[in-house]
């Protein structure tokens, strides 16, 4: 019996010292908004979720801007979640979003910040359906 409490405060106290020195990210996502700068241009977010609000992982996600600059391609993080940047010479408005996974179809994409906006982060999020 004494072995095993051994073995047990053990177990608990290495599980809790992994947990405190491994890094800690709040959304469960490793980008690290703080660094965005002006430089780069507005950052573009936002979700890739399915017609139940669930995050569809892996999707591939299109940053296009008119005016036959090369589409930006990007995947979405296990929450669903995809962050990046355009060049700075680039309009927001003049920037359109696409998603796609196999065995899926987009149904929507929700722009949240509105046209003309000055803010340096845009939040598009695609809705995805099951086919």
């Amino acid at each position: 019996m004494v072995i095993m409490r051994s073995v047990r405060r053990t177990a608990i106290g290495a599980t809790l010292l992994m947990a405190l020195s491994a890094p800690a990210f709040g959304g469960g996502d490793d980008y690290d908004a703080m660094n965005d700068t002006e430089g780069k241009g507005p950052a573009y977010f936002g979700f890739v979720r399915d017609t139940r609000g669930l995050p569809v992982p892996d999707a591939d996600v299109t940053l296009s801007a008119k005016g036959g600059t090369q589409p930006l391609v990007l995947k979405s993080n296990r929450l669903g979640l995809y962050r990046s940047h355009l060049s700075k010479d680039v309009s927001p408005d003049d920037v359109e979003l696409s998603c796609e996974k196999q065995g899926y179809k987009q149904t929507n994409v929700l722009r949240r910040s509105p046209p003309g906006s000055k803010e340096m982060n845009i939040e598009i999020n695609c809705t995805l359906q099951r086919q």
